[in-house]
């Protein structure tokens, strides 16, 4: 019998999210560029990482560990060729990479952190059910 496990609910993520947005607020208010644009990368992680995360929570530990480091490597191709086209007016950039691959990198780590992820058969020491005898 396969039990369902509650699914995790994205409370980090959102709460990144809201994070994000006081800081934009805060950003236009002291007219602080820096604050800004970070604002709005973790508005954007954030809240696609609030999509995806309570799937991802359902995989194995090493299954988002992969994803984690797919996400990691999506999020710096993104940033290479967006300093790269910085200056070009580039319609379909490899560098919006950079959105997909924040997003499944924070909630990977998320999802690494939190205790409500699924862990793997060999993690839970649980063997197969073949007779050895």
């Amino acid at each position: 019998m396969i039990v369902d496990t509650p699914q995790r609910q994205p409370v980090p993520e959102l709460v990144l999210l809201f994070i994000g947005g006081f800081m934009f607020v805060a950003a236009t208010l002291v007219k602080s560029g820096p604050l800004f644009v970070t604002s709005i990368f973790l508005c954007v992680f954030a809240g696609f990482a609030a999509l995806i995360s309570a799937r991802l929570s359902r995989q194995s530990r090493r299954t988002i560990a992969l994803f984690t480091v797919f996400g990691l490597t999506l999020t710096v191709v993104g940033v290479v060729y967006m300093i790269k086209d910085a200056s070009e007016p580039v319609i379909f950039s490899p560098g919006l990479l950079l959105y997909p691959g924040g997003s499944l990198a924070l909630s990977g780590i998320i999802n690494l952190i939190s205790p409500h992820t699924r862990r793997s058969r060999r993690d839970r020491g649980q063997t197969d059910f073949t007779d050895r005898s």
